[in-house]
């Protein structure tokens, strides 16, 4: 999560990482992911707007990365 000030400099605000239940389809497909929140701090705004004020118009810019890791791979059936 970055937040994104008047000039369109990207300032890091923070991130997450989750795992999600594998879905059950035969194929891949899309999955949503839903409630995703964050806490900014205030004293962290670069909207140009008053810093006394709070509740400001914010501009934030979220990534999304995901990789599929979920797999009946076994090295071998014999523990040691």
């Amino acid at each position: 999560m970055t937040e994104v000030d008047a000039y369109g400099i990207e300032h890091k605000r923070g991130m997450k990482t989750m795992t999600i239940p594998a879905h059950t389809g035969a194929t891949c497909h899309d999955v949503t992911v839903r409630c995703i929140k964050f806490v900014l701090p205030e004293d962290l705004d670069v909207s140009g707007g008053s810093s006394t004020e709070i509740c400001n118009n914010r501009k934030f810019k979220a990534r999304f990365v995901a990789h599929y890791i979920d797999n009946d791979f076994e090295c071998c059936n014999i523990v040691l």
